[in-house]
């Protein structure tokens, strides 16, 4: 070893031996000595000066350590050093051209429409004035009667039949705003960007994200493709199966429209069933099968068999990290704070260094970090604990400071303590391609109708690296120096 460190401190000098006393010994002139101060620090100097002495005491001459075979051993060190830094350059320089790749790609895919996105559809949820009202129908009179305060002489019993008539009507006539506001956004999709599609499965167009750009040499290099993991979005077929009795609901109908001030006439008993009845019920099932469900395949058979539960009939987006995070080989999702448990009193930091974990390709980016409402809660009032002095202007949208990073609280998340970050272009949201043949109808028996829809749906994400993802660690997961968040990371 000593005959190495001799070769490299000679080679640094320019020398081939050092200056002898009377005696034969080695003497380090006071400018190299400085010289190897600068270089190597006052401690290598204060080493090798003793290393010397000892190796001399034997009465051998320092120069005769570096023998033939250390030489050779300090050529092939150098050779090896040489080729592992022309490596290095060379894996730098491919870095660089896959990210600016990969940057390039990000910018052409908000640019541009995903294939098979089908058109999109216009309209409000507000029923417009080209529908009236039947007043001829017995439930309508029977409205329009009591919302007047006159007692209604006719028929008490409510015909079915009319209303199944009624809602096919309205329905062709207000389609759009009908089928917009059964499937319309929800809290989380806001957040993603949609794919219209009546495929049961879509995937990233891995020709979306190849290299093309290169030197030119006079041969054919074909471009090598970069490694980007394109992800699976499976569609689901969704259902509704409403059972509504008409008498039932009529006393509530009358409160209804005396909040909206409107006219019977321009108030049918169907809407009332939709906006009231469907609208509200669905839009949370959604949200929280969109989020957490897990698709289990129905065991139905026959009519009247046991319907699968509202989070049975999609994979949500928490379930799909989960399994990203079971398969990291498969699904190279980054994972922040790998292990570590949040704590109030270290939440802030804890969440300054989840952001830091993020590849720096996308800080540049502004992105939400969608989490659970009570985890951002939670955040909250660290942040007002840590620095009461400052004013929280941004209400519920707590960004996080130095950096493009706003939290999105999402109701369907609440409970599961995960957190995770990814551009709006990466986490699509899969809707039927052609909502106006959505098939939305009524059907009747005896003193009940039976409401009926059917769509596609489906969510996920479209490039594993693109997305960023927190879990609370299981029981006995969590790291023993997870106190300290400035010394986790992954």
């Amino acid at each position: 070893m000593f005959g190495k460190v001799l070769s490299v401190v000679l080679g640094y000098l320019g020398i081939s031996a050092f200056a002898k006393d009377e005696n034969g010994k080695s003497v380090i002139l006071s400018a190299q000595e400085e010289k190897l101060e600068d270089k190597y620090g006052e401690k290598f100097l204060e080493v090798f000066k003793k290393d010397l002495e000892d190796f001399e005491k034997g009465g051998s001459s320092a120069e005769t350590a570096v023998t033939e075979e250390v030489k050779a051993q300090m050529k092939a060190d150098r050779e090896k050093d040489a080729a592992d830094l022309k490596a290095a350059r060379e894996r730098i320089t491919a870095l660089e051209a896959e990210k600016k790749t990969f940057e390039e790609t990000i910018a052409r895919l908000e640019k541009t429409e995903t294939p098979d996105n089908g058109e999109e559809v216009k309209g409000e949820r507000e029923m417009k004035t080209r529908f009236k009202a039947d007043m001829s129908l017995a439930h309508n009179k029977y409205v329009a009667a009591r919302f007047k305060g006159a007692a209604y002489s006719g028929d008490t019993t409510v015909d079915t039949e009319e209303l199944r008539k009624e809602f096919g009507r309205y329905v062709a006539s207000e389609r759009i705003e009908i089928i917009n506001g059964l499937f319309g956004k929800t809290e989380s999709t806001q957040y993603m960007s949609t794919i219209m599609t009546d495929k049961t499965e879509v995937r990233a167009q891995q020709g979306a994200i190849d290299s093309v750009l290169q030197q030119f040499v006079p041969h054919w290099t074909p471009k090598g493709k970069s490694k980007f993991t394109p992800l699976k979005i499976k569609n689901f077929k969704c259902k509704i199966n409403v059972e509504i009795i008409p008498s039932d609901v009529m006393e509530d109908i009358l409160g209804y429209l005396y909040d909206e001030n409107l006219d019977p006439k321009d108030m049918p008993v169907v809407k009332y069933i939709l906006n009231q009845l469907i609208f509200p019920k669905l839009d949370e099932e959604r949200e929280i099968a969109l989020a957490v469900g897990e698709y289990k395949e129905s065991k139905a058979t026959k009519d009247g068999d046991d319907a699968t539960e509202a989070n049975e009939v999609m994979d949500g987006y928490v379930t799909l990290l989960r399994r990203f995070r079971e398969d990291p080989k498969k699904y190279p999702i980054t994972l922040l704070l790998d292990g570590v448990t949040l704590e109030d009193a270290k939440l802030v930091d804890q969440i300054d260094k989840a952001v830091d974990q993020v590849a720096a390709l996308y800080k540049k980016k502004k992105m939400f970090i969608h989490a659970d409402p009570d985890l951002v809660t939670r955040y909250g009032k660290a942040y007002r604990a840590k620095y009461p002095w400052l004013k929280n202007e941004d209400g519920e949208k707590i960004k996080v400071d130095f950096s493009k990073f706003t939290f999105a609280p999402l109701e369907g998340m609440r409970g599961t303590g995960v957190f995770f970050i990814t551009p709006k272009e990466n986490f699509k949201h899969l809707a039927s391609k052609n909502p106006q043949q959505t098939k939305l109808r009524m059907a009747t028996m005896h003193y009940s109708a039976y409401v009926y829809a059917e769509w596609w749906e489906g969510v996920g994400f479209w490039i594993a690296e693109a997305v960023f993802a927190y879990f609370p660690p299981e029981k006995g997961e969590a790291k023993a120096s997870a106190a300290d968040p400035g010394e986790q990371g992954l």
